[in-house]
C-alpha cells in the first residue's frame, strides 16, 4: 500500500504544481482581461482540443493498451507516432492555405492569418508532446512527469507574464502565450527525448499498426463527441449569447479546474497501473476499492468548491463575479470523468472500444437538446447544466457497458452520491438565505452514504496482508 501511494503523490506532483501555476495564471490574465475578450481566447482552446481529438486517431489510446504487449518501446512509439503526425502535418497545411477562414472561425474577424499559421504548427507539435508524455506515464516514471508537466506549464505562465507587463491586454495575450509556450516547452521536450525518434526503416510493423487502427478507429468518433460533449456549451453560448458570457463560462471553468487536479492526478497515476493490475489478474475488490477512495475525495473536493466558492472566486477580478454560480454544476464534469475512469475498464480491457462510441452519442443528443433549449433562456447556467446533466449520462453508460464486459465493480453508492451532487450544484445556481445549511446537510448525507467505504478503510488497516496494492 505505501508503494501504491507513493507511486501516486509521484504522479500528483505535477498536476497539483501545474494546477497552483495555472491559478496564478488567472488573476494575471483576468484583472487585465474583460470578460470578453476572455471569451475569445476560449474558442481559440476550444478548437485546438477538438481538432486534437480528431488528428490522434485514437492511436494514442491503443498505445497504452499496447505498451505492455511489446519489450520494445521505441518500435511501439514510432508506430503509434506516425500518422497522428502525418494528419498533423495534414491540417497544418490546411490551416496555411485558409487561413483566413480559420480566423474567422477562430475571432470572427479575418485579420488574424498570423495566429492561423502558427495554429497549424503548433498541432504538430501538440501530437508529438502528447506521445512523449504517454510513454514517460506508461513506463510509471511518475516523478519525470510531474517535472515535465510541471515545466510545460511554468513556460507558458511566463510567456502570460511578459505580454501582460508589455502591454498586449487583449485575447492576443492568451493566444500568444499558449503558442509560444507550447514552442518552446515541447523543443525542450523533443531535444530531451531525441533516442525516442532514432529512426530505422525495419522497425515499422504494419501489422502492429493495424492492430492499433482497429482499437484506434472506433475512438475516434468516440474522442470526437465527447469533445464536442466538453465543448457544445461553449459554441451554444457563442451562438445564443455573447462574448461575454462565454467568458464568465470560461473563467468558471477555471474554478472548477481546482477537481481537475485530482482528475490529472489520478488518471495519470492509473491508466498504467490499471493495465499491469489487469495483466497481474488482481481481484476485482481492489479495483472497487480504488472507486470507493475516489469517490470519497471527490466528495470532500466537491463541496469545498461549493463552501467557498465566493472566496476561491475571488482569484478573479470583480467582472467574473457570476461565475462562482455555476463552478459547482462545471466541477461535476473532472468528478464524474475520473469516477468512470475507475468503472470503464472492462471496455479497455476487452478491447471492445466501440462501445465507446455508444456512450458518446447517449451523453451527445441529451446535451444538445439541453443546450439548445436553456441557454437561449438562461445562459451561462442553462450551459452549466446541460453539461453537468450530460455528464451524469457519460459516467452511468461507461459503467454500464464496462459491466457488460463482465468488469463487474460496485456502483451503487456513487449512483447515490452523484444524484446528491448534482442537486446541489443546482441548489447553488443561485443566492438565497440558508445556501450554506442546504450544502451542509447535503454533503452530511453524501457522507453518510459512504459508511461502507470507512468501514473498508479500518479493514484495510487491520489486515493489510489481504490486500495487495502493488
Amino acid at each position: 500500500m505505501k508503494k501504491f501511494i507513493s507511486k501516486l503523490i509521484g504522479f500528483s506532483l505535477g498536476p497539483i504544481l501545474g494546477a497552483a501555476i495555472s491559478f496564478l495564471t488567472i488573476p494575471v490574465t483576468t484583472y487585465y482581461i474583460n470578460p470578453a475578450e476572455f471569451g475569445k481566447a476560449s474558442m481559440f482552446s476550444v478548437i485546438q482540443y477538438f481538432l486534437l481529438s480528431i488528428i490522434y486517431l485514437g492511436i494514442d489510446q491503443s498505445y497504452t493498451r499496447e505498451y505492455h504487449r511489446d519489450d520494445n518501446k521505441i518500435k511501439i512509439f514510432q508506430n503509434a507516432l506516425l500518422i497522428p503526425v502525418l494528419a498533423a502535418v495534414l491540417l497544418c497545411t490546411i490551416t496555411i492555405l485558409f487561413k483566413k477562414q480559420f480566423s474567422i472561425l477562430f475571432f470572427s474577424n479575418p485579420n488574424y492569418t498570423q495566429i492561423s499559421i502558427l495554429f497549424g504548427i503548433m498541432i504538430i507539435f501538440s501530437v508529438i508532446e502528447r506521445f512523449i508524455l504517454l510513454s514517460i506515464r506508461m513506463a510509471e516514471k511518475a516523478v519525470e512527469y510531474s517535472i515535465f508537466s510541471i515545466f510545460l506549464k511554468i513556460v507558458i505562465f511566463v510567456f502570460t507574464l511578459v505580454l501582460v507587463l508589455v502591454g498586449k491586454r487583449t485575447f492576443l495575450t492568451i493566444v500568444y502565450a499558449t503558442i509560444f509556450g507550447q514552442f518552446f516547452g515541447d523543443i525542450f521536450l523533443i531535444l530531451k527525448y531525441r533516442h525516442l525518434f532514432k529512426i530505422n526503416v525495419h522497425i515499422f510493423d504494419s501489422n502492429l499498426m493495424k492492430k492499433m487502427l482497429i482499437f484506434g478507429i472506433p475512438l475516434i468518433i468516440a474522442a470526437s463527441l465527447s469533445n464536442l460533449l466538453n465543448t457544445s456549451s461553449r459554441f451554444f453560448l457563442r451562438g445564443y449569447s455573447t462574448f461575454y458570457e462565454l467568458g464568465i463560462y470560461t473563467a468558471a471553468l477555471k474554478i472548477s479546474n481546482i477537481l481537475q487536479i485530482i482528475q490529472s492526478a489520478f488518471t495519470s497515476f492509473w491508466v498504467p497501473t490499471a493495465y499491469r493490475w489487469d495483466k497481474e489478474k488482481k481481484d476485482i475488490k481492489h479495483f472497487s476499492f480504488i472507486s470507493d477512495m475516489l469517490l470519497l475525495i471527490m466528495t470532500v473536493g466537491f463541496f469545498f468548491v461549493l463552501f467557498f466558492k465566493k472566496y476561491i472566486v475571488l482569484i478573479l477580478s470583480n467582472d467574473y463575479a457570476e461565475a462562482q454560480y455555476i463552478a459547482g454544476l462545471l466541477a461535476l464534469t473532472p468528478i464524474l470523468y475520473t469516477l468512470s475512469e475507475t468503472t470503464t475498464l472492462g471496455i479497455v480491457f476487452s478491447g471492445r472500444s466501440y462501445y465507446n462510441i455508444w456512450i458518446s452519442i447517449l451523453s451527445i443528443i441529451p446535451n444538445i437538446i439541453l443546450n439548445y433549449l436553456l441557454v437561449p433562456k438562461f445562459g451561462t447556467v442553462g450551459a452549466a447544466i446541460s453539461t453537468a446533466f450530460s455528464y451524469i449520462i457519460f459516467c452511468i453508460a461507461r459503467t454500464y457497458f464496462s459491466r457488460k464486459c463482465n468488469f463487474k465493480i460496485s456502483f451503487f453508492k456513487q449512483i447515490i452520491c452523484i444524484i446528491l451532487f448534482f442537486i446541489a450544484a443546482c441548489m447553488n445556481t443561485f443566492p438565497y438565505e440558508y445556501s450554506s445549511l442546504v450544502t451542509l446537510l447535503l454533503f452530511l448525507a453524501t457522507l453518510l452514504v459512504q459508511t461502507s467505504t470507512f468501514s473498508k478503510i479500518l479493514e484495510i488497516r487491520n489486515n493489510s496482508k489481504l490486500w495487495n496494492f502493488e
